[in-house]
């Protein structure tokens, strides 16, 4: 019983924190000068591990039309952790794309969780308040002001694929947390790194970057074979556990 409670506590924490610690942001972001090579389609399927266990999965997936692109995550519990609970996120995140530049434009979360077989469902938004110049938190009553390339938890990773695929540099983002907006710092890069997956028969070549902040830390490896997608996504809390996103699967492009 207490194993359960230990694994339902920690997955739901990443539920509702850290890897959807993704709440906000906004990004007057990534801008090139010349025609920027955009983001495509995609859906793609990570493995979600924390206190050394697989918890679940988390399903990516973006579609753009007109320049305004929305970015989903849906996480929900699998293999042997379902069986002790089967709380739920799913966020939604909004973008703008065009040839010069990729910016947030705004976030939502549904939580949906469980006791007695009754589901609970909680939402919490973040929005630009253009009057301000902030992104707001209506449901939490909070308020950060805007900074240049500032994107959440979830969209960060792919801000920065966008910044590698343009040359543009990694060196004034911030990442907004429902709980404090941190300036990011490019504390080290490895263009020769790579990754293994069950689902290649070799190893991947990868580029790893290292972030710092105040309050977190972000490890991420892109893949040159898929346009520098993620490959790998790790996330320390300075205040709680390690969350690693791993492709389960090649990304589909589309």
């Amino acid at each position: 019983m207490f194993k359960a409670y230990t694994l339902k506590t920690k997955f739901n924490h990443f539920l509702s924190r850290t890897v959807h610690a993704s709440m906000l942001a906004i990004g007057f972001a990534l801008v090139h000068p010349a025609h920027a090579t955009e983001l495509r389609n995609f859906k793609a399927v990570f493995d979600v591990e924390a206190v050394g266990l697989t918890l679940g999965q988390a399903k990516h997936s973006m579609h753009c039309k007109d320049s305004i692109c929305t970015l989903k995550s849906d996480a929900k519990p699998s293999g042997f952790a379902a069986a002790f609970f089967k709380d739920s996120s799913h966020e939604t995140i909004k973008l703008k794309q065009n040839d010069t530049m990729l910016s947030w434009l705004s976030y939502s979360k549904l939580g949906i969780s469980y006791k007695d077989d009754k589901a609970k469902e909680k939402t919490i938004h973040l929005q630009l308040n253009a009057e301000k110049n902030s992104v707001i938190c209506p449901e939490q009553q909070r308020e950060w002001p805007v900074q240049p390339q500032l994107f959440d938890v979830i969209s960060i990773s792919y801000a920065i694929q966008h910044a590698k695929l343009n040359d543009l540099p990694l060196t004034n983002l911030t990442l907004q947390d429902t709980n404090f907006q941190d300036k990011l710092k490019l504390k080290s890069t490895d263009n020769n790194d790579f990754l293994e997956f069950d689902f290649a028969d070799n190893h991947l070549d990868a580029v790893k970057y290292h972030f710092t902040s105040k309050h977190a830390e972000i490890e991420l490896w892109l893949l040159p074979k898929y346009d520098y997608f993620p490959g790998k996504i790790r996330i320390v809390n300075k205040k709680e556990k390690t969350i690693t996103l791993s492709l389960a699967e090649p990304p589909k492009i589309l």
